[in-house]
């Protein structure tokens, strides 16, 4: 048996070789055309290279790791919120109230029913066909295989230029519904697990009262012209304090849901939101540099990070987790692409099953929320990267099929 020699490096060495692989992984992917492979894909298989499952360069293990860990993760969700374009959900609801559509036309009420009929199917499976001794709660496994990528749906429509036809926009609002429900309801979910139901879990909805209220003195401040003045003045690039103050409001979610005993992602989700709902700039530099300051540094390391705390061993170990693989990912496919037959009452039927394969597409959420329950020992550490090796296949393949499907970027309205 060969033996890995074992290296050890300190923190800052560690960090290098991490942010070497960051630089180096979209460099070899753009170089390997022949499969389209999401950059953040390449990013988790260089973790597992480096990690302890291969060449055991790195461990990631140490309170610095940790801290990028958790804060790559919740800029993650932080820039999640920021992609939800509140413009364009006004611009879907006024297009289908001008059109008269039938209410079972209409994007709203699609994304509502579908993802209703996905938390069902998902329960079903989740209580009739997992082993209760990998995973320990129902519900929390029906959340996971719930969550979609709105990361991954919003760029793909918007490549093919389908972002402003009707199907694209009832493809994005189911995506952004069942983004934004799950996260809430795993939210809720992890804090009943730890405490009971008691008055503690009503304290999550005083995130969105502080968003509430945090939105309202946006709004003011922006209509007074000495304040916007002054923000205009010190945005110029030693000051940045619209980006201050973004950082300031995302770092002020995780804390407030920290204290209101929430999962952290709910808080920078929503701080997201708020970005994106005070961003009132046609051009919204102001995401485009937060996005470009957290997909260059918190963001790939997250993901290699991620990749380096995948245990192959411990999944080829487990005879049942590695057997959970191919069923947990036929069941991620089929939750999404059962309900999703209501879109035949609008669309074609190649339109439906594209919709269903782009919704099948999992990557941050299902991640997050499959750390979540590692944490609370929910689910086993093969289990864990059972759910990551899913995610690295729907990431893959479903933009892929989706492509297929729709190859010309044209959608066939009726």
């Amino acid at each position: 048996m060969v033996s890995i020699p074992t290296f050890h490096f300190t923190t800052f060495e560690s960090l290098m070789l991490v942010l070497l692989a960051s630089f180096l992984v979209p460099i070899l992917l753009s170089r390997w055309q022949r499969v389209e492979m999401p950059i953040v894909v390449g990013e988790i298989i260089a973790g597992i290279i480096i990690g302890p499952s291969l060449l055991g360069i790195i461990d990631g293990q140490g309170e610095v790791f940790d801290f990028l860990l958790d804060f790559g993760l919740a800029y993650l969700m932080f820039i999640a919120g920021m992609e939800i374009d509140f413009t364009m959900i006004g611009k879907i609801s006024k297009a289908a109230g001008e059109a008269k559509a039938k209410i079972t036309r209409h994007p709203i009420f699609l994304a509502v029913t579908t993802f209703s009929l996905t938390l069902v199917i998902s329960y079903y499976i989740s209580t009739n066909l997992v082993d209760p001794e990998l995973v320990k709660n129902d519900w929390m496994l029906a959340l996971i295989l719930s969550t979609t990528s709105l990361g991954v749906v919003l760029p793909v429509l918007k490549e093919r230029r389908l972002s402003d036809t009707r199907f694209g926009q009832s493809v994005l609002m189911s995506a952004l519904f069942a983004d934004f429900v799950t996260m809430l309801l795993i939210s809720l979910l992890a804090t009943y697990l730890e405490g009971g139901l008691n008055i503690e879990m009503l304290l999550v909805f005083f995130l969105f009262l502080a968003f509430a209220a945090l939105y309202r003195t946006g709004i003011v401040a922006q209509r007074s012209n000495t304040i916007r003045k002054l923000f205009e003045d010190l945005s110029h690039a030693t000051s940045q304090i619209k980006l201050r103050a973004s950082l300031a409001i995302l770092v002020s979610f995780i804390v407030l849901a920290e204290i209101l005993n929430a999962e952290m992602i709910l808080g920078a989700f929503i701080a997201g939101v708020v970005i994106s709902l005070l961003t009132t700039s046609p051009e919204r530099k102001v995401e485009r540099d937060l996005e470009a300051f957290g997909f260059s540094f918190f963001i790939p390391i997250f993901f290699i990070l991620v990749g380096v705390s995948f245990d192959v061993q411990e999944l080829i170990s487990s005879k049942d987790a590695l057997l959970l693989v191919p069923l947990l990912l036929a069941a991620a496919i089929v939750v999404k692409m059962v309900p999703m037959m209501l879109f035949r009452l609008s669309f074609t039927w190649k339109e439906t099953f594209a919709a269903g394969s782009l919704l099948s597409a999992r990557l941050s959420l299902i991640i997050a929320a499959s750390l979540i329950a590692l944490e609370q020992e929910i689910i086993t550490p093969a289990v864990n990267s059972a759910i990551i090796l899913v995610a690295i296949i729907t990431v893959t393949l479903s933009p892929i099929v989706f492509s297929k499907l729709m190859p010309n970027g044209k959608s066939e309205e009726e």
